[in-house]
């Protein structure tokens, strides 16, 4: 055992190895660096912060836990807490549709036979060439005269669903396309006889996408599942656009109105406070990644695309 623990050391202390995990733990320490910059920060009160010449790594003289009790009891803004909710419920709505949708869709173009299927598909894959900003104004056109050219006032329009829960329920869910591409080669790879053998048994088409292919697909699901959760903790653009009510409101859009602080004459923002708060949402996004970037590599294996 001590004659394989030498050769291996003796291996990492090549030259060549010892220079590329030198190279690969700078590059690691740069990559922290916003990190720890945000965690030092958030120490600092915000007149100290402004008064005080920020080196690479500041370092409060008076340190204080007042940002981080904010962070997470929400004590100088009853509302933070209330966007930490907000945030969960939309990620964990929407990751669950995009699962769903991405499984059924995943199936109908892997399996089912009907006419313009290929066609159709790439179309839905070319809309993914289409930049999302260009869909922000037709989108709010549409939820302001959703329905009947918005409801509440049919004859100037109406303010329809903007600014209610409706825009999270409606707009949120929506066919995720790169999850079904996914689903979709990968059920490819699945012999048909697997289906038409299920079928003998009796069983039906839900049954053998839920029973049968779902659980051979669970590492394209769950990378699904990460990337739809990243996505939506760190939407900024739907809750800014579409709703104006501080109910309404997610985590980014705390850090946006505490911002605005900025743009007021004479008003010094909350640095370290709008820091912490960023800190708050990066965090959860860094853990998901950190404790679930296996499932990432599997499902983009089981499909067959390399990186």
């Amino acid at each position: 055992m001590k004659e394989s623990f030498a050769k291996k050391l003796a291996f990492q202390l090549k030259p060549g190895n010892f220079i590329a995990h030198l190279i690969l733990l700078s590059v690691g320490l740069v990559l922290l660096y916003p990190l720890v910059f945000m965690v030092l920060a958030g120490f600092f009160t915000r007149d100290e912060f402004t008064s005080s010449i920020i080196g690479l790594l500041p370092i409060a003289k008076a340190p204080t836990l007042h940002n981080f009790f904010v962070l997470f009891y929400g004590s100088a803004d009853a509302g933070i807490q209330k966007y930490f909710i907000n945030s969960g419920y939309r990620t964990i709505y929407n990751t669950f549709w995009a699962l769903l949708t991405s499984l059924l869709a995943g199936y109908v173009f892997a399996r089912l036979r009907f006419k313009g299927k290929d066609q159709l598909f790439l179309i839905l894959l070319g809309t993914q060439m289409i930049p999302g900003t260009i869909a922000l104004i037709p989108t709010y056109l549409e939820f302001a005269r959703f329905p009947f050219a918005g409801g509440n006032n049919i004859f100037t329009g109406g303010s329809g669903i903007l600014d209610t829960w409706w825009v999270y329920f409606i707009g949120g869910p929506s066919l995720n396309i790169m999850g079904a591409f996914l689903v979709k080669q990968s059920i490819e790879k699945i012999p048909y006889e697997l289906d038409e053998a299920a079928k003998v048994d009796g069983a039906g088409t839900f049954r053998i996408i839920f029973q049968i292919l779902l659980p051979l697909q669970l590492p394209i699901m769950a990378f699904i599942a990460i990337t739809t959760a990243l996505a939506t903790w760190n939407d900024f653009a739907t809750p800014f656009f579409y709703t104006s009510s501080d109910k309404l409101q997610t985590l980014p859009a705390a850090i946006t109105r505490l911002s605005s602080a900025a743009a007021s004459p004479g008003a010094i923002p909350n640095w370290p406070l709008i820091i912490t708060l960023g800190l708050g949402m990066t965090v959860p996004a860094l853990l998901i990644f950190f404790f679930f970037q296996k499932y990432i590599v599997q499902g983009l294996a089981n499909t067959g695309i390399k990186g």
